[in-house]
């Protein structure tokens, strides 16, 4: 089992771009709406736009979640590999159907009552960000 879980991972992180490539590219020219995509295409587009950003936002949790609480939590649940994969394979073949949910009814509610917090603390971070790089600029010339 432990090679299954790094398999269904690449696999969906290859899904995830893939269909993000997929999904920024315009929809084609109409010949009725004047060289432009139609309307159809373009409330399309932004349907998937908003179900591709579900699936990032999942993928993002899930990872950051892997990554600080893994080695914790299979410690004390059993067949952890097996459910974690069941997971996986559960988020690679719904895609955005079942990251919407994930996102709309587990996640939103517990990120919203911090959001004016997260968006000051990651102002301050983006200018620090700013500041370093025009501090390593001028060290440069």
């Amino acid at each position: 089992m432990p090679v299954v879980v790094p398999i269904l991972r690449l696999s969906l992180l290859f899904l995830n771009v893939y269909e993000t490539f997929k999904t920024v590219r315009l929809p084609p020219p109409s010949r009725r709406n004047g060289g432009r995509p139609s309307i159809r295409a373009m409330t399309q587009r932004k349907r998937d736009m908003k179900g591709c950003l579900a699936v990032w936002i999942v993928w993002c949790c899930f990872a950051l979640y892997e990554r600080t609480l893994d080695g914790i939590v299979c410690i004390f649940v059993p067949f952890y590999n097996e459910i974690k994969s069941v997971v996986l394979l559960f988020m690679l073949l719904t895609r955005a159907r079942g990251a919407e949910p994930i996102y709309l009814h587990v996640l939103r509610p517990i990120i919203k009552p911090h959001v004016i917090l997260l968006d000051s603390l990651l102002e301050v971070i983006a200018s620090l960000g700013d500041f370093l790089l025009l501090l390593v600029s001028v060290v440069v010339e």
